[in-house]
């Protein structure tokens, strides 16, 4: 899984200015919901308190960027159909309440290898 790829990195880089934060299923999507339901969903306050993302900051500047606990937010997911809607939901929730994290290129992807076993 992506985040037993994460954590077998984390044991070689260190945790000091990385860390891991495994979603638990599918994130809400936040296009669909009231500020009450975002606000009261475990995946999302925890998303937001982890970063230090704060609702009211646009982030246009990079004195801005400065405020969040990270300089990136790396999404690593498995490469099949809920890890890609995964991805999706997370950047639809970045973009839906801060766009301007999109333009200063805050979240990478990371593509997790596919791998196929053969027994013969």
């Amino acid at each position: 899984s992506a985040k037993a790829l994460a954590v077998a990195g984390l044991g070689v880089i260190g945790r000091d200015r990385y860390g891991v934060y495994p979603l638990k299923g599918k994130m809400l999507n936040v296009r669909e919901a009231t500020t009450k339901k975002m606000t009261e969903n475990n995946e999302v306050s925890q998303l937001v308190k982890i970063l230090g993302l704060n609702y009211g900051e646009k982030y246009v500047n990079k004195s801005d960027l400065s405020k969040l606990r990270y300089g990136k937010l790396m999404i690593m997911a498995d490469q099949d159909q809920d890890g890609s809607h995964i991805k999706g939901l997370v950047i639809n929730f970045i973009h839906y309440k801060w766009p301007n994290l999109l333009k200063h290129d805050y979240i990478e992807v990371f593509i997790t290898p596919i791998l196929k076993v053969r027994y013969y």
